[in-house]
């Protein structure tokens, strides 16, 4: 036999191969981040963030805006948005149809390096099915700034990658049920070292007024998410509203966090109204990391 054959064996070399493989796959196949927009505790108060084919359903013209932020402990970590939606031409009363156009703003900072900012420009449809139920269907199109900002060791960068969401709406007064289709493009940033994906999920809503009254009115919501992250995310609030005046809601996140609300509802300003919620989410498990935060979001309808 050759002495170099004794040198290297098979079974040597496959180790070998083997063992390259696998260094190479961990070195070029990791898998990459995923992204998922922050969610709100005060969901109920921002479904368009969630599900675009919402614009409209509470009022023809309205402006939303709402901010979170940890309560202590955490600098320059912050989430807002700000959402625009209007009826562009005079709808006649009583119509059936009516379109819906919006633009749409979202920024989330991590630290004071990272920053990830949305926008979007926004439309939905709505009918009348029945003479109880509605049908409304929306999309917007628009996208994400990825930037993390320079340090004294390592250099700054900014991509930009398209995104778009889509969904369908049934509802009236007292009910809705919704399906939205979200981060259609599955877009990949790769700023610096580290690749992000915007994953395609989906948003599985519902609501239901077991209770209104002049007095008293009490509403369950859900918010199904599918995937987030490693599995789903569940969340429900039951929302109250006392005399058409005081909003009061408790949230619960698959047990992980609870979250209670408080806020004012129709406050008169001209021929416009107001609604102002403020909230409180805390952590309901031992966890490594557990970080309380505020919320407080503003319905402007005009």
């Amino acid at each position: 036999m050759d002495k170099k054959d004794d040198m290297f064996p098979p079974g040597r070399i496959f180790a070998v191969v083997f063992f390259l493989f696998v260094l190479i796959s961990f070195s070029y196949g990791q898998k990459p981040n995923e992204n998922y927009p922050v969610q709100f505790s005060q969901f109920i108060f921002s479904y368009p963030l969630v599900n675009p084919s919402s614009i409209g359903v509470n009022s023809d013209n309205e402006v939303i805006v709402g901010y979170q932020k940890p309560v202590s402990g955490f600098t320059g970590i912050s989430t807002y948005f700000c959402n625009i939606s209007f009826v562009p031409y005079k709808v006649r009363e009583n119509a059936s149809n009516r379109s819906i156009i919006g633009l749409r703003f979202f920024n989330d900072n991590e630290g004071a390096y990272i920053n990830r900012t949305r926008f979007y420009a926004m439309y939905a449809f709505h009918t009348q099915l029945t003479t109880g139920l509605r049908f409304s269907g929306g999309i917007d199109f628009g996208g994400m700034n990825f930037s993390v900002k320079s340090t004294p060791t390592t250099e700054g960068a900014s991509v930009f990658k398209v995104d778009a969401n889509t969904g369908i709406w049934l509802y009236n007064d007292h009910f809705h049920v919704g399906i939205s289709v979200n981060q259609l493009f599955r877009s990949v940033f790769q700023p610096i070292d580290e690749k992000t994906v915007l994953p395609t999920h989906f948003n599985l809503t519902a609501s239901y007024a077991i209770l209104s009254n002049e007095h008293l009115v009490l509403r369950p919501h859900v918010l199904i998410t599918l995937p987030y992250y490693s599995s789903a995310s569940f969340r429900a609030s039951l929302y109250g509203l006392l005399f058409n005046k005081v909003i009061s809601v408790i949230g619960w996140n698959q047990m992980k966090s609870i979250s209670v609300m408080l806020g004012v509802n129709d406050l008169q300003i001209y021929r416009s109204t107001l609604d102002i919620i403020l909230s409180y989410n805390t952590t309901i498990r031992k966890a490594a990391l557990g970080i309380n935060k505020m919320e407080v979001s503003m319905n402007y309808s005009f």
